[in-house]
């Protein structure tokens, strides 16, 4: 019986092991989510301050091509914030399967957890019976020698 709980307490360090990758990669996933949300955050205050000169009205002639310039680069901010919003759908997509895995990592690991301590305190009882067995051996010698004096 200890061997066979020593066999599935190494199957359950595999599944503990594989548990914490997901973790570690779950954790990666969230802060390369926060990176992206970050640079989103930043690309949205760039389009803000962007259109606002663009909106402001100059205190000197103001070119077409200056324009036409300002313009492509709101264009070029927008193109930025629709990859980063890309990027990040695609991040999500990814948390959302490694969360999938990590639940499953943690039931197989409390299944194994739980059949251990079944076996753990089968294991038990079996030793309890043995030694009940043998104090009852014990006590029958005990008595039939105080019979035969």
């Amino acid at each position: 019986m200890h061997e066979r709980i020593a066999r599935f307490n190494r199957i359950l360090k595999i599944r503990e092991d594989s548990r914490r990758n997901e973790q570690a990669i779950l954790a990666a996933e969230r802060s390369e989510e926060r990176a992206v949300i970050a640079h989103i955050t930043q690309l949205e205050g760039e389009k803000a301050q962007a259109i606002s000169d663009f909106s402001r009205p100059g205190s000197s002639a103001v070119s077409v091509s200056d324009l036409w310039f300002q313009r492509q680069f709101i264009d070029a901010i927008n193109t930025d914030i629709s990859r980063g919003n890309d990027s990040l759908a695609e991040v999500r997509s990814r948390i959302a399967g490694t969360e999938a895995r990590l639940v499953e990592r943690h039931k197989d690991v409390k299944i194994m957890e739980t059949y251990i301590d079944r076996l753990k305190e089968a294991d038990f009882q079996e030793q309890l019976g043995i030694e009940q067995n043998e104090l009852d051996d014990v006590a029958t010698m005990q008595y039939s020698r105080k019979g035969e004096i």
